[in-house]
């Protein structure tokens, strides 16, 4: 019973994160904020107890997906799901962390497919509300508002919910049930997937290349040479202020 509550809530949050759910202030409270998937991941381990595993699993997600954007909605990954989902099924399971970017990547699919039956299903509202608004009845309009959400709730909640109460003993006997060789071979794609994540996000904000030298001297220093990554972190912040300053007053000259 305390198990099945617990997959409630997390089942519950899926929703709640959504990009279409209005109740954390919108998307800033709600996709921006529950949706990530180190809030995810930290919130489902509080629910199931072990925060600490949940984390692992929460940081190696937000790298893979650290540079995916939602042009025009269209999502090519739902991270919504794939940071409670995921971290649940590993947290339930007490699968090798390692092992979560392979398994998110089902999870972040099948997301996706559910928020584009979502999208289909709701254009019938819109439609309706329009109407509605022709004929001056705020009521039908405000209705029409809602029932989208009762939509979003059923397509989000109940999949999840299903997934994770199917899928604690499944997973289980799935996990054990792989081959050592093949264990090894998913741990080693799972730990290309975050290096993919952060190289699309630093392709996005690293306008002039000389900047990708910078990163990897401070990659080098950290992963080589065994330096902390704070110190690493706070005099790459010291030389970013010096170069700043360095070719503004260059322009300015």
């Amino acid at each position: 019973m305390k198990v099945t509550i617990q997959l409630v809530f997390i089942a519950l949050l899926t929703y709640l994160g959504a990009i279409g759910a209005p109740w954390f202030f919108g998307t800033t409270g709600g996709f921006y904020t529950l949706g990530r998937p180190l809030i995810a991941s930290a919130l489902v381990g509080i629910i199931l107890g072990d925060v600490k595993l949940a984390l692992e699993v929460g940081v190696l997600i937000q790298a893979m997906y650290i540079g995916i954007i939602t042009p025009g909605a269209v999502m090519p990954f739902d991270v919504n799901y794939i940071g409670y989902l995921t971290t649940a099924l590993v947290v339930l399971s007490k699968m090798d962390p390692q092992l979560a970017p392979t398994l998110a990547i089902p999870v972040g699919l099948l997301g996706v497919l559910l928020w584009n039956v979502v999208w289909i299903v709701n254009v019938y509202f819109v439609h309706k509300a329009d109407k509605y608004a022709e004929a001056g009845n705020m009521k039908g309009v405000k209705m029409m508002n809602l029932l989208p959400q009762v939509v979003n709730f059923a397509l989000r909640f109940i999949p999840a919910f299903v997934i994770l109460y199917l899928g604690k003993d499944f997973l289980q006997n799935f996990i054990s049930s792989i081959p050592p060789f093949v264990n090894h071979y998913l741990q080693v794609v799972g730990g290309m997937l975050p290096a993919l994540g952060i190289g699309l996000l630093l392709n996005m904000i690293i306008k002039e290349k000389i900047y990708f030298g910078i990163f990897l001297i401070g990659f080098l220093a950290v992963v080589y040479l065994q330096l902390p990554i704070i110190p690493i972190a706070l005099f790459g912040t010291v030389l970013a202020l010096f170069w700043f300053k360095f070719t503004a007053e260059s322009e300015v000259s």
